[in-house]
């Protein structure tokens, strides 16, 4: 049996798959406007329309894949260990600019400038109650006169 020659190693699959995941994550909060580009560089990108900003992270996914690969033929356990360092910190930064940039920005998303409520006009309310409990005396106005109650027997 003729062992299958990996083309990309693990290292360089899970690079890929989080940028992937942070280039949609982010196009689609973005589009919902509920988040911003955190790397100014990007931002610059994005600036320049949504192909720009997916050619632009794809170069930069591809280097260092490339770096990765060239280097596990020459060095495989030192350059595993830096792949696997720079994936951890690649995943820190990208968790403490969402939680930064994004979440801030998404809490204030949900707190549409349209839900506010009027003042309340204590004597209205006032009015009101009286109504609902019959105290008030122009009720008849307002709802009519009382129907008289049945005779308890």
């Amino acid at each position: 049996m003729e062992a299958r020659r990996r083309y990309l190693s693990n290292e360089s699959w899970a690079i890929i798959l989080i940028c992937i995941a942070d280039l949609l994550i982010t196009l689609v909060l973005i589009d919902k406007g509920l988040a911003e580009e955190g790397n100014p560089l990007m931002r610059f990108y994005l600036g320049h329309g949504v192909w720009a900003f997916v050619l632009a992270k794809s170069i930069m996914v591809a280097a260092p894949v490339v770096i990765i690969e060239w280097g596990l033929r020459h060095r495989p356990r030192t350059v595993a260990a830096l792949a696997r360092v720079g994936i951890a910190g690649y995943l820190g930064v990208y968790a403490l600019m969402f939680l930064t940039i994004n979440v801030p920005a998404m809490q204030t998303a949900q707190e549409p400038d349209w839900v506010e409520f009027p003042p309340i006009d204590r004597e209205l309310l006032r009015r009101e109650r009286e109504i609902s409990i019959g105290g008030y005396e122009g009720s008849e106005e307002v709802h009519g006169p009382k129907a008289p109650h049945a005779p308890s027997q």
